[in-house]
């Protein structure tokens, strides 16, 4: 079933209509972006505003109370002796008068002994005092006031109240020692402070003392009966400025102050939901305004480019011709400006690309006759040769099985260079050739050498180009082993190689000065005669020219220790495009 021709007065509007869209769509995004951020940042300023102040009120009552404490410090405890009785009675006096205040009082000394406590403050054991925060952390920081927990008092009518400590020094009979007083301020003059918050369930405040835990909640009494949590506390303290939190399907914006140097931390929190639902509104307007123009753009679009449309036609059917194969039809030069110069440009195209497919004709045919000539040249006459004379002269000497050998060795070796005329072979195959012509070397030779194959065997199924081991055997075979008569050692080693393969000919002949490795590398020269008539060169030619110039052939060789030539090349397996 033949396609549908798709006309391109229909292409060009529908192209047109979606950069238009697209248009649309990058305006709403950045009005969007522009917009939020606006309404976003006046929220900050907003509300940042009402946490300066907030804080500010906290940090008066604040200094209110370090007012006090220090005045019972310097007014009373030091201007008179704890030993004596005016102290106390200055004391109690002093506590009388803020009553409104100050819930309780006590002295303790660096023990925790009571030195004196106000009548509504019950007697505790040193003991107990010195395992209590408040008195701990005013031995530990005696240069500030220390502001403790939270902490409620059932006498008739239930309160609650600070534990506020700081480090004295008074005066006992005399001397001067040092101690820990404790007042409990009435958490009234704070509760008021942040009661006048907006404290609702969209917009509220909380209190938190340095260990995190909570002073003041709008919903204190839901938390405590396990009706409401507060889930902000974590991600507040974890804010520097601001943060926006989202929970539940819902944002939140965080605001955390520190008051004064107490550890104490105010936090405001408040729902995103109103300045979500205002920028949706106006969301909604931008959309509809500039939908009615992407609209009226698009119409206009159309009616514009109707007119332009018919050359593109005419030129649309003549490359549907001539992709079908007919290369001889060519396009109506028509048209105005540049579908004028679209049409003879196609047909410049044309005759290009008739010329460059006669061309890849040509050179697929030369090719093909390369390879062939390639092939014929793999084999050397020579080789053939020697090995046949020595065939036909151990069967006059009647070495039958020696014969036998060496003809069953030659057949496996000559299918192996033939290879179906494959120039990537696995390494399988390589090295059963490269041992079938060791073997026949080593009888003609009258084992004049010892060889061995040590190979990885998970290495064996990858690729490597055909006749790459055995110009490096003839090397070693011609040159390593020229002048020995026995104990010659030739060593195939098959290795990963840091991800690659490593292919080692190594022999323990006479060796070669690096001028001769230079000249071998660098000249087109063959192992002998006798051999294949590859060169160790041709053979890294071949390689770099299949791989690429970080693979191929380096020799390495010591005078009277031997000579290794070392191939190396990638893993490559067999697939559908090497077959």
């Amino acid at each position: 079933m033949k396609n549908r021709k798709i006309s391109i007065r229909l292409v060009f509007p529908v192209v047109m209509s979606a950069s238009i869209a697209v248009c649309i769509i990058s305006c709403m995004l950045l009005f969007s972006y522009y917009f939020s951020t606006y309404f976003q940042k006046d929220a900050i300023e907003k509300i940042g505003k009402q946490k300066n102040a907030l804080a500010q009120s906290l940090e008066k009552e604040i200094d209110n109370m370090n007012d006090l404490t220090n005045s019972i410090y310097y007014q009373e405890i030091k201007e008179y002796d704890v030993g004596g009785r005016l102290f106390s009675e200055e004391m109690q006096h002093r506590i009388n008068r803020e009553t409104d205040t100050i819930y309780a009082a006590a002295l303790y000394d660096a023990n925790g002994r009571d030195l004196w406590h106000s009548e509504n403050l019950e007697n505790m054991q040193k003991e107990e005092i010195r395992e209590t925060t408040w008195f701990r952390q005013a031995k530990e920081n005696i240069e500030t006031i220390n502001y403790g927990q939270k902490k409620l008092l059932l006498n008739g009518e239930s309160c609650y109240i600070y534990e506020i400590s700081r480090y004295v020094e008074y005066i006992d009979h005399g001397s001067m020692k040092s101690g820990v007083l404790l007042l409990d301020y009435y958490t009234d003059s704070m509760d008021s402070v942040l009661q006048h918050y907006k404290n609702q369930k969209s917009a509220y405040c909380y209190l938190l003392d340095a260990d995190n835990q909570l002073l003041y909640h709008p919903f204190e009494k839901q938390i405590v009966s396990g009706l409401y949590k507060e889930k902000t506390i974590k991600e507040a303290l974890a804010s520097k400025n601001y943060k926006i939190y989202r929970a539940d399907g819902e944002r939140w914006m965080l605001m955390r102050q520190q008051i004064g140097y107490t550890g104490w931390n105010v936090v405001l929190v408040s729902s995103m939901s109103s300045l979500d639902l205002e920028t949706r509104n106006l969301y909604s307007v931008a959309w509809f305004t500039l939908l009615l123009v992407g609209v009226i753009l698009i119409f206009l679009d159309i009616l514009l480019f109707r007119s332009f449309t018919n050359p593109v036609y005419r030129l649309l059917r003549t490359m549907q011709e001539f992709g079908k194969g007919n290369y001889e039809v060519k396009a109506e030069e028509e048209g105005i400006g540049e579908l004028k110069n679209l049409s003879a440009h196609f047909n410049i195209m044309a005759d290009k690309l008739q010329k460059q497919m006669e061309e890849i004709r040509e050179n697929e045919r030369e090719k093909q006759k390369m390879e062939k000539k390639l092939l014929q040249s793999q084999i050397n006459p020579h080789f053939l040769y020697n090995t046949l004379d020595s065939i036909i002269w151990m069967i006059r000497s009647e070495e039958y099985e020696g014969a036998g050998e060496m003809v069953s060795l030659l057949a496996k070796f000559f299918r192996t260079s033939l290879s179906q005329g494959k120039d990537m072979i696995p390494l399988e195959k390589e090295l059963e050739h490269a041992t079938s012509y060791l073997a026949i070397q080593n009888i003609r030779f009258k084992d004049k050498f010892e060889f061995k194959v040590k190979a990885d065997p998970a290495l064996l199924k990858y690729l490597c180009p055909k006749l790459s081991i055995q110009p490096l055997l003839e090397n070693a075979i011609y040159h390593g082993m020229e002048g020995m008569y026995e104990d010659g050692e030739i060593e195939i080693h098959i290795y990963d190689k840091d991800g690659n393969i490593g292919i080692d000919v190594a022999d323990n002949g006479l060796g070669m000065t690096q001028e001769k490795i230079d000249y071998i590398m660098h000249n087109k020269v063959v192992s002998s005669k006798r051999g294949s008539g590859i060169g160790v060169r041709n053979v890294n030619e071949r390689i770099q020219l299949i791989y690429g110039e970080e693979y191929g052939i380096t020799i390495t060789s010591e005078l009277d220790e031997g000579t290794t030539a070392t191939i190396t090349i990638p893993k490559m397996e067999e697939t559908d495009e090497t077959e």
